[in-house]
């Protein structure tokens, strides 16, 4: 007998939602130290404050995604 069936759902549930926290602050900790991606991070958000962005549409249209 595995260790998931001696779990109860609402156990099972705590294990993926630990792992998944645990996944975005791996990710987190990733993005912390990567300091090309912070300046482009900066870069955006600054952009964005100052309205210099463009529609979605346009965007995947640049991007030849169609939707």
């Amino acid at each position: 007998m595995g260790l998931m069936n001696l779990l109860t759902e609402e156990e099972k549930q705590l294990i993926k939602n630990a792992a998944n926290l645990m996944e975005q602050l791996i990710e987190t900790i990733e993005v912390s130290e990567d300091m090309e991606l912070q300046k482009e991070i900066k870069e955006a958000l600054s952009d964005a404050e100052r309205g210099d962005t463009k529609p979605l549409k346009q965007l995947l249209k640049e991007l030849e995604i169609n939707v």
